[in-house]
């Protein structure tokens, strides 16, 4: 009787092939995952050295727009003066420096110090910028002294001998808004200058004197310097105007770029700013010899108080702006804020 041969090893020979292919594929997985896991870490490794770059250094250039602001002088058919330009997004160089503001600020909050605040800075050597709540709007109260005196610089630049002018000062029929922080104070019956009026003005932040600076303007003109500079309009009796950090800052940069008045009488406001004798909020937070052109506002209504300071700090050769505005139930306490977060954005700023 025959057999048929038997052959069990070929038989296995399916299972062997299988398993050995199954251990190529397993093989030929790891490798594509190590590399991939490579190239992970490689791309990390870059976009981490990107961003530091982006944190250590100043951008020379942006891609973004700028916002233009030229005079529309009716008088002048071949020229539109350049007043103010400024591009439209933040600084991706401050993204550190508001994510520290937004921190302060939130810190502060959850303490009572205050109910809001919103900061604004401007390097004025860069021309970067960023805000936090940079929108908002505050009652600037004695912060809007510093346009009236803009309006006086421009009309000595128009009619030179203005600020040698004297005004009688005459008690007001109705009483002036009431200040937590004032200095010394013109006397009525006395005939002041021009110029005396603005120090005292700045300097004291003196509401009589403001009193009768603001008595002797065209109205028609100081509104249209708020159209100018595309800003709402506002009369100097108006105490429940309305302003963002951000707009308000427009008046120191005009300043400092001399481009609403001549070198001669821009150099001379931003002296008188120098002088002033409130010494808390954005100075209090600043080393000893720090130079600050600066002014603050305070006013109440109701049970609120809007407590805000702006000025530029002539700090190691690299000039900045910083706007800050609150909103709170103790002036004193916003004060401090203020000082506070002066110090931080100060160091931030010089590297101290």
């Amino acid at each position: 009787m025959s057999h048929s041969p038997h052959h069990p090893p070929e038989a296995k020979a399916p299972a062997k092939i299988s398993l050995k292919r199954y251990r190529n594929m397993v093989i030929a997985f790891s490798v594509i995952i190590i590399l991939l896991s490579a190239t992970n870490v490689v791309l990390f490794i870059r976009v981490s050295r990107a961003a530091n770059l982006v944190k250590s250094q100043r951008l020379t250039s942006s891609p973004c727009s700028l916002a233009i602001i030229r005079l529309a002088d009716a008088h002048d058919q071949y020229t539109r003066p350049l007043l103010l330009a400024e591009s439209e997004s933040e600084s991706e160089a401050f993204i550190s420096l508001k994510a520290d503001i937004a921190t302060f600020i939130e810190q502060a909050q959850n303490k009572g110090v205050v109910s809001s605040a919103s900061v604004y800075v401007k390097d004025l050597n860069s021309g970067f910028w960023t805000s936090m709540y940079g929108n908002r709007e505050y009652h600037p109260g004695s912060l809007m002294k510093l346009p009236l005196l803009m309006y006086y610089l421009k009309q000595e630049e128009i009619h030179p001998g203005i600020l040698k002018k004297e005004f009688v000062y005459e008690k007001p029929p109705v009483g002036l808004p009431t200040q937590k922080y004032k200095g010394d104070s013109i006397i009525p019956g006395r005939k002041y200058p021009v110029a005396k009026l603005l120090r005292y003005m700045t300097g004291e932040s003196d509401n009589n004197a403001t009193f009768v600076l603001s008595s002797h303007i065209d109205k028609d003109l100081y509104r249209q310097f708020f159209k100018d500079i595309d800003m709402p309009c506002c009369d100097p009796e108006d105490f429940l105007y309305s302003v963002s950090p951000r707009q308000y800052s427009k008046f120191l940069r005009l300043l400092f770029n001399a481009t609403f008045v001549n070198e001669e009488l821009s150099e001379y406001g931003l002296r008188l700013l120098t002088q002033s004798s409130f010494r808390g909020g954005i100075v209090k937070g600043l080393p000893d010899g720090t130079v600050v052109a600066h002014k603050f506002g305070e006013r109440g209504i109701n049970d609120l108080m809007d407590f805000s300071e702006s000025g530029i700090i002539y700090a190691r050769n690299s000039p900045y702006i910083l706007t800050v505005m609150t909103r709170g139930n103790h002036v004193e306490k916003q004060a401090e804020f203020v000082s506070g977060i002066s110090a931080m954005i100060y160091k931030r700023m010089t590297g101290g």
